[in-house]
């Protein structure tokens, strides 16, 4: 079952994370990736742990904000999102 955090609100399941992500109080959102890194993981399983951090604007915003977002993928028929971590990185 596919969970996910975000900003301290655990999520578990497809519809719940689905529902999250619908209620979010914003229209459009502009990432910049700056960083990448992946590793494999569960050894004996086909996953791969991934770490991406950037900036992103918000509707009509202009100071970007920072975030971090660690996610990893496993397969079964296709890879899918197994857990989901994301931050906004206050200064």
């Amino acid at each position: 079952m596919s969970m996910m955090t975000w900003e301290n609100s655990s999520l578990q399941g497809t519809e719940a994370i689905i529902e999250k992500l619908t209620s979010l109080p914003f229209q459009r959102v502009a990432h910049k990736v700056t960083t990448i890194d992946a590793q494999q993981s569960l050894p004996g399983v086909n996953a791969i742990i991934i770490l991406v951090t950037g900036q992103l604007l918000v509707d009509e915003e202009t100071k970007p904000q920072q975030f971090s977002q660690t996610f990893q993928l496993v397969e079964d028929n296709g890879f899918f999102v197994y857990n989901d971590i994301f931050r906004l990185n206050y200064a």
